[in-house]
This record gives structure tokens, C-alpha cells and sequence, in this order.
């Protein structure tokens, strides 16, 4: 299984990543935006789930409470702003298997999926801030890319309480 294109690995983001990179002030982005410019400046092919703009605006403007014409904007500015990510789509077969890993490592279904995509994409990891898909890409063989420390990311989760 290829995991590169033209000799450049592909890396798939989970929404938090890229919402965490356009919230400047979020305690997470100044080691979340290193990896990401990283990929779009071309040191790997950065993969977006095609729905994934729309779910970190739901998440900047709903679990965040950040005003939605800011959210809006920054979401358009990143898609209009970077050509290096792709923005493929989960096949049906993919989506399939998201539920079969789900079932099968007794985890999340929104966890496997990214999985799947990532298989389905031949990606070499995901680039996350959830500590849960440590054991998830270990089990598949992918690459577990967390740059948050875990001291930060115990303020995440007393922020979203």
C-alpha cells in the first residue's frame, strides 16, 4: 500500500486539527499550526474528509460559541487560501468498513471512519488532537501525529465541559 504521491506521504486531518489551526487564540493552535503549515507548504499531502470545513464550523461556532460570520471566514480563507489539501470523499465501501472497525475495536464509529478514510486514501497517519486514536492507528499500522502535550490537551477537556 502507497502512502505517498510523487515521493510526498499524505496525512489526514480530524476536524479538531483543523479547527484548532483557525482559532488563533485557541491554547492549542500554536502547536497544532506548525504541522499543519508544514503539509501545506508541501512537506506532505494534507487530507481533508470533504465534509470536514463544515463540521469545524460547527464545532468553532456551537461547542465554541465563537461568532459565525468570524467562523465563516475563516473556514472560506482556508479553503481558498491553501491548493495543497485534498478534500476527498468517503466511498461507500469506506464507510462500511468505518462501521465494521468500529464494531470490531469496540470504539467510536466517528474515530473508525477516519481511520477508513485514511486506508482508503493510503495515508501514512492522522494528525489529531484526540489521544483515542493512539490505540486506533496503532492497531491499523498508521502513524499517530499528536503535537499538542498532554498537559495542554487536559485544558481542552476542562474547556469543553
Amino acid at each position: 500500500m502507497a502512502s505517498n504521491v510523487g515521493g510526498v506521504e499524505k496525512r489526514v486531518f480530524d476536524v479538531n486539527v483543523l479547527a484548532i489551526f483557525l482559532v488563533k487564540g485557541h491554547p492549542g493552535c500554536g502547536y497544532v499550526s506548525p504541522v499543519v503549515e508544514a503539509g501545506l507548504r508541501g512537506a506532505y499531502v494534507p487530507l481533508v474528509m470533504d465534509i470536514l470545513p463544515v463540521r469545524a464550523y460547527w464545532i468553532m461556532t456551537r461547542r465554541w460559541s465563537l461568532p459565525e460570520r468570524e467562523s465563516a471566514a475563516a473556514i472560506e480563507h482556508f479553503v481558498k487560501t491553501y491548493d495543497v489539501p485534498r478534500y476527498p470523499s468517503l466511498a461507500r465501501e469506506t464507510i462500511l468498513e468505518g462501521f465494521r472497525l468500529a464494531e470490531e475495536l469496540k470504539h467510536d464509529v466517528f474515530d473508525c471512519m477516519y481511520v477508513a478514510f485514511a486506508r482508503q486514501e493510503e495515508a501514512k497517519g492522522i494528525v489529531t488532537t484526540d489521544t483515542d486514536f493512539e490505540r486506533l492507528c496503532k492497531h491499523v499500522g498508521l502513524d499517530y501525529i499528536n503535537p499538542v502535550p498532554r498537559e495542554v490537551l487536559k485544558r481542552f477537556k476542562e474547556q469543553n465541559k
